[in-house]
């Protein structure tokens, strides 16, 4: 009896250990660069900006993280970004500090899976702005990330942007970003079925072990 019960824990444990990996395997990690129209900026030169148009832009995946679940293809897959904005528009609003902060209105980035899975990612908050090159910005936000087949569920994400203007005012604006996330779905990590595991398996032995001392005692 007592085998058999180790041994069915046994099995669970390892099931539910391969079950929940697969599930940590799925991460956004993708990169998307404006393919074409005029990414415009609010200010004196792109350093000192406090906002980013994006409207006339297709953004393209340019690079795809093997483990990636977005469902996107790489070249062939876009995304797109809307700002909550009056009228809605893809502005991203940063102001012109450097710091952390909320943005001036929350960024929507949505896309649709090769499997016709569809992703909608809400941007909130500024992490941080590189101001420090010339002509140059990079942003750093963050956000919630969920899904229409429960794959990710309010899952924490990271948006880094980057925009350069080579050559200055009146130049072609060329911006690219990556969106990452370190979470999977709601599903417990690995480590933590492994413990539910081992503990239901402790539970389990201390039964068969109080089972024997309560037939000894009655055996006396």
């Amino acid at each position: 009896m007592k085998r058999t019960v180790i041994a069915v824990l046994g099995a669970v444990m390892i099931a539910t250990f391969v079950a929940s990996s697969a599930a940590e395997a799925a991460v956004i990690n993708f990169g998307v660069a404006s393919a074409d129209g005029a990414v415009t900026y609010t200010g004196t030169s792109l350093d000192v900006s406090t906002a980013l148009d994006l409207d006339g832009s297709t953004l393209l995946v340019v690079e795809k993280n093997a483990s990636d679940a977005s469902g996107l293809a790489l070249l062939t897959g876009t995304v797109a970004l809307s700002a909550a904005t009056s009228p809605p528009s893809s502005d991203i609003i940063y102001g012109s500090g450097t710091g952390p902060g909320s943005l001036g209105a929350d960024v929507t980035l949505s896309w649709t899976g090769s499997a016709g899975d569809t992703f909608t990612e809400t941007l909130t908050s500024i992490v941080s702005i590189n101001r420090a090159e010339t002509d140059q910005i990079g942003l750093t936000l963050k956000g919630m990330l969920s899904d229409a087949d429960g794959v990710f569920t309010d899952t924490p994400v990271l948006f880094s942007l980057t925009a350069n203007q080579a050559g200055g005012a009146g130049q072609t604006i060329t911006s690219s970003f990556t969106d990452t996330t370190s979470f999977s779905s709601s599903i417990p990590e690995s480590s933590t079925w492994v413990m539910m595991a081992l503990g239901f398996a402790a539970l389990g032995y201390a039964s068969i072990r109080r089972g024997k001392a309560n037939r000894a005692l009655l055996s006396i």
